[in-house]
């Protein structure tokens, strides 16, 4: 399952240089330096937490008060507007990855008109990634469009290999097919994108499959069946629709 960002919150105090309103910006940056000497932030933005920043680093939010003192790592919810404000900031920095990925580089299964597009990460040898492919029909149906990413996991030996075989048959969809009722996808090879796949997968913190992403780089889950996945959509499109009107 894709690593969720639940542990118990801590906190880390840490000494910086004396702190003035107008200094929080470099107070903050000084702290995650200190902290995180090896690890660049993805982002650091003002949070509407009051007396906090939000950080992004190695996929995971981080809130660091003002001062640079207190540092959490943990989940923070906006009770008025039921929502994770750390996984709002997340979802947009998800969505910038998986816009750099284009289609012609993913295993699209589409209805006609789908009501919604989801990015699932998948690993040929993945279980549930082959169970979710059972009931592609089912989803389509309902509405909702799938764009595979393939992203062999490591523990899965040889799963880059039989990833790239079907990425070079001449109908790449039937042989994902295939692959995922059994089929061995043979050891063709070309040039592909699965190691180019791979790293937008880690960049995104992806470790396990499959791994499913809204269009607006929500995480949704790992697997879920077709009735399942279409309200948690439906849900997701209300409250982005109750957030909008207010």
């Amino acid at each position: 399952m894709f690593k969720r960002f639940l542990g118990a919150a801590f906190l880390a105090a840490f000494s910086v240089h004396a702190f003035a309103a107008d200094d929080s910006d470099k107070a903050v940056n000084e702290a995650l330096q200190k902290i995180f000497p090896s690890t660049k932030p993805t982002q650091v933005v003002r949070s509407v937490l009051p007396g906090f920043h939000q950080a992004i680093i190695a996929s995971q939010v981080f809130f660091i008060s003002d001062d640079g003192k207190y540092l959490i790592r943990g989940n923070v919810y906006d009770t008025l507007n039921r929502q994770d404000i750390g996984e709002k900031q997340l979802a947009a920095v998800r969505k910038t990855e998986l816009d750099k990925i284009p289609l012609s580089k993913q295993l699209v299964f589409a209805p006609p008109n789908p009501k919604y597009t989801v990015t699932v990460f998948t690993d040929v040898d993945c279980p549930y990634c082959r169970e979710f492919h059972k009931k592609i029909a089912d989803y389509n149906k309902l509405g909702i469009a799938v764009n595979y990413v393939l992203y062999p996991l490591p523990m899965h030996k040889g799963a880059d290999k039989k990833a790239a075989a079907l990425w070079c048959a001449g109908d790449r969809n039937t042989a994902y097919t295939d692959a995922m009722n059994g089929k061995d996808p043979g050891e063709k090879t070309c040039a592909n994108p699965v190691a180019e796949l791979t790293e937008f997968g880690k960049n995104m913190g992806v470790d396990g499959t499959p791994a499913i992403f809204s269009a607006n780089g929500e995480h949704i889950g790992g697997y879920m069946p077709p009735d399942q996945l279409i309200q948690r959509l439906d849900q997701m499109a209300q409250h982005s629709r109750e957030l909008t009107a207010k």
